[in-house]
């Protein structure tokens, strides 16, 4: 187990989640969300953008074992628990792979008898995630079936958003996107950040298609009309796969292209090649925003080649 100076640790969200944001949080997002009081994040997954915030958010999820690991950290017992449950099965481990599947075994009678994750195995679900590979959070019909990863286990890291979220304005609902209280959001001082799936992706994430995509991005026209300051991140292109509704939609805002490199997982699976051709954009009605980043649609875009 890692203890490390909680004072200098870097705010990567509580648990691992695929598509976390912190890279882009860290490199084009920061000096734009600063300014703002709270971030609110409709998709919250691991709630990078939230943590980082001066004073929280009103976030959401659709799904129940990510808001159920978020609400978890307003228990103080919680890193006690976590801390417990690591001891009980690892610390006099000969052999630390059977000691990981003696855990997944019997958080996953928990987990099918209450058929989620809840108080009483969320704790187990905290050490599971660290020590999977590649920290993934992924369910099957029987539990969660994500296998050993071999790797430490950094405690320091709940106890870090236990922490923030004592400090700060955080809440976490299950819901949709559209289910987002706006009452909870001031339009003056905070932003609400959109990382939905992306429809030009190799993945289709919990089957997001295009009537999906056209859903969300009324559903951010309406929220431009009424005032509300947002900043959404997305792919106009990926592997030859083209988002041409996002693409005609995303001229009527601010929109900015940035290079992202996510090959450290794909490095260490074989099916997923070097996503060199991707192009990724921020897309604001933030105007004074993101200005040191090139234009989606100038003239010499890459954007124009996809037509």
């Amino acid at each position: 187990m890692i203890y490390n100076n909680k004072d200098t640790m870097i705010i990567k969200g509580p648990f691992s989640y695929s598509g976390n944001k912190y890279r882009i949080w860290n490199k084009y997002l920061k000096p734009v969300l600063s300014h703002y009081n709270k971030v609110h994040e409709p998709f919250v997954g691991s709630g990078v953008c939230m943590y980082n915030s001066n004073f929280g958010g009103t976030s959401i999820d659709i799904d129940p074992d990510v808001v159920a690991l978020h609400n978890a950290l307003n228990d103080l017992s919680l890193v006690d628990n976590v801390i417990e449950c690591y001891n009980s099965y690892f610390n006099n481990s000969t052999d630390m792979k059977e000691s990981f599947l003696s855990l997944r075994a019997d958080f996953n009678k928990s987990y099918n008898i209450g058929g989620c994750t809840n108080s009483s195995n969320v704790h187990m679900l905290y050490v599971l995630i660290q020590l999977s590979f590649n920290s993934l959070l992924r369910f099957g019909p029987n539990g969660y079936n994500v296998p050993y990863g071999a790797k430490e286990f950094d405690i320091n890291r709940i106890q870090q958003h236990v922490d923030i979220v004592s400090n700060k304005d955080i809440n976490v609902s299950l819901g949709s996107y559209s289910d987002l209280d706006l009452s909870k959001i001031d339009k003056d001082s905070d932003v609400i950040y959109f990382d939905p799936p992306y429809v030009a992706s190799k993945f289709q994430y919990g089957g997001w298609n295009k009537t999906d995509e056209i859903g969300l991005l009324n559903y951010i026209d309406k929220l431009d009309s009424k005032g509300y300051k947002f900043i959404l991140s997305n792919t106009f292109s990926h592997r030859g796969i083209n988002n041409n509704e996002l693409i005609k939609w995303s001229k009527g805002y601010n929109s900015k292209l940035i290079k992202m490199s996510y090959n450290a997982w794909a490095s260490r699976v074989s099916s997923v090649e070097r996503e060199d051709s991707t192009v990724e954009v921020i897309v604001t009605n933030i105007e004074s925003s993101f200005s040191d980043l090139p234009n989606a649609h100038a003239p010499a875009s890459i954007v124009n080649n996809l037509f």
